[in-house]
């Protein structure tokens, strides 16, 4: 799986669409909602487990996810925008 992150990883810095604008705030303002969109994929949209690995209460993570959707257009109940998240998200978390 690195290996496939490795060949696209130079991609990453020339994308530009939701999951790109939501890391780069996060960045820029020590914001949470990458890590709390890829606790969600990872756990299987499972809210419990998700928000137990991020140590939160999951109306928290809740509230992140909702603020997501709100402000970058991550809509993870779609299931193509959910994989884009997902990559994305991993894509970023390579290249850091």
């Amino acid at each position: 799986a690195l290996r496939v992150l490795d060949l696209i990883a130079p991609l990453w810095e020339s994308l530009s669409g939701p999951v790109h604008a939501m890391v780069e705030h996060d960045r820029a303002h020590g914001s949470e909602y990458g890590a709390s969109v890829g606790a969600y994929i990872d756990a299987f949209g499972d809210t419990g487990t998700a928000a137990q690995r991020l140590s939160v209460h999951p109306n928290t993570l809740r509230y992140r996810l909702r603020r997501a959707r709100e402000l970058f257009g991550v809509d993870l109940t779609d299931p193509t925008l959910r994989l884009l998240a997902d990559l994305g998200l991993r894509l970023a978390r390579h290249t850091e």
